[in-house]
């Protein structure tokens, strides 16, 4: 049996809980140097030293405004364009659709790259002929589509957009 000792024998709960936060304090503070920086900048004096990036001066909204299939054309997507100020970049417009295959669904992708691409001032219209890029071709429904800028000049926005879609036949 366990001789029994009093109350005031034994370590109270509450001087071993300062102890311990005294010795997580004296540790925390031993991985601190005491010694003073060394003239180091304020990061305030750094950020007001470092240059602003430049504003934008040109945006580009992209806007998919009909994709169609057509046995004539094959497949084609109409592509609205707005820039702010006259510019050249690369435009290229990736469209993917989930059909029906001998071996269940698969994914038809295809690509167009339009090089320096002239965009004036105002809103224009293109119209780009996307092939698959495999057996299977693209069908009426449901795609995704995604156009954006590449190659453009410092100040311009840059513009990436990505839309689900439906292919209908023309």
């Amino acid at each position: 049996m366990e001789p029994f000792t009093a109350r005031a024998g034994r370590r109270s709960l509450a001087r071993t809980i300062v102890i311990l936060l005294g010795l997580g304090a004296l540790g925390a503070c031993a991985d601190d140097t005491t010694a003073p920086a060394v003239n180091s900048p304020s990061h305030a004096a750094a950020s007001a030293a470092a240059p602003s990036p430049e504003p934008y001066t040109t945006s580009v909204d992209l806007v998919v405004e009909r994709v169609a299939d057509s046995p004539v054309y094959g497949t084609t997507v109409r592509l609205g364009i707005t820039c702010s100020t006259s510019q050249v970049f690369d435009l290229i417009i990736d469209l993917e659709q989930q059909v029906r295959g001998d071996k269940g669904r698969q994914v038809v992708q295809g690509s167009n790259t339009w090089p320096a691409y002239t965009c004036d001032q105002g809103k224009t219209s293109l119209i780009s002929t996307i092939s698959p890029n495999g057996k299977l071709g693209f069908e009426p429904g449901r795609a995704t589509v995604r156009a954006r800028i590449a190659n453009y000049q410092p100040g311009v926005e840059p513009a990436d957009i990505t839309t689900r879609t439906r292919i209908v036949v023309d």
